[in-house]
């Protein structure tokens, strides 16, 4: 009897095992596999740029005065227009002129007043024929276009980073950038702002008005053949202290590997102390929330 007792015991717990096993081989089975989307670990180099913001201005600005007082019988430009080297913009009546208009000396006492240089109306002072001017009272101003520089006002703790003939960028848009030069650091700083001004020559086909905005980017360092990965494969904690990449192995397992973040952009990242390879690839989309060791189906 006791035999028998034991032997049913052992069929019980027999069957509680095997039930059990079952139970965690189903629930493995049915464990949902995540898909996600990698990109490879590549090495290389990446910029440490600084971004300020500039001004187009126009270094060379040409002042047109009246040589003698009298009233504006003539004016062939408007603001804004371009002129040429020589071209007529005034003609200016004498008050004697004026006076003799009816005895037919048209001729005498009219004086004309042309361009001193290629460029564009940037000021008008005059703005009606028939106004009257003093003796070496403006006209008009007129720019030089082609000798638009950008104006930078600059940090001084940057100092260090430019000097006369430093490669910049110079940043027009989301999609429009060009080379520019230092041309010119002027030796004074502002005292309240502690800016120093920088004069910097772009190297454009455009042609840049005057007072346009736009975007200065200064390299402050370069690192060369380090690994990099997408921005969007970075993941961090709440707190933003911790930063972690998803390494995929066998095209099916999700590795978590831990990294300090070097020099970062708008969409490459510096992975120092990872361990990474160039024949890597590491989780770009769909990684959010992977725990460590995590089964994944890559899609393309």
């Amino acid at each position: 009897m006791r035999n028998i007792s034991i032997f049913f015991s052992i069929c019980i717990v027999s069957l509680l095992l095997n039930s059990c096993a079952k139970k965690e081989a189903k629930e493995e089975e049915q464990k949902p596999v995540v898909s996600v989307k990698t990109s490879p670990v590549t090495f290389g180099g990446i910029d440490n740029k600084l971004s300020f913001n500039g001004k187009t201005i126009y270094l060379k600005k040409n002042l047109v005065v009246a040589p003698i007082a009298g009233y504006v019988r003539k004016m062939t430009v408007k603001f804004g227009d371009q002129v040429r080297k020589g071209q007529l913009l005034f003609e200016i009546q004498t008050k004697e002129n004026k006076a003799l208009e009816s005895s037919g000396s048209e001729n005498i006492g009219l004086i004309k007043v042309f361009a001193p240089s290629h460029g564009v109306i940037s000021t008008l002072n005059v703005t009606e024929n028939g106004a009257y001017v003093v003796e070496g009272g403006s006209l008009c101003t007129v720019a030089e276009s082609n000798e638009v520089l950008v104006q930078l006002n600059l940090p001084f703790e940057y100092n260090s980073l430019v000097k006369t003939g430093t490669k910049c960028t110079l940043v027009l848009g989301e999609d429009t950038k060009f080379d520019g030069t230092v041309y010119q650091i002027l030796p004074t700083v502002d005292e309240a702002n502690q800016t120093q001004q920088i004069l910097i020559k772009p190297h454009t086909n455009k042609k840049l008005p005057e007072n346009l905005n736009l975007g200065v980017e200064i390299l402050k360092s370069r690192h060369n053949n380090t690994c990099l990965v997408p921005r969007d494969a970075i993941m961090t904690n709440e707190t933003q202290t911790e930063f972690w990449v998803m390494k995929v192995v066998d095209n099916k397992l999700a590795i978590k590997v831990t990294i300090k973040k070097g020099i970062e952009n708008d969409d490459t990242v510096e992975a120092l102390s990872s361990g990474l390879t160039s024949a890597d690839r590491v989780v770009s989309e769909g990684g959010y929330g992977l725990n460590d060791s995590t089964v994944v189906k890559v899609t393309k």
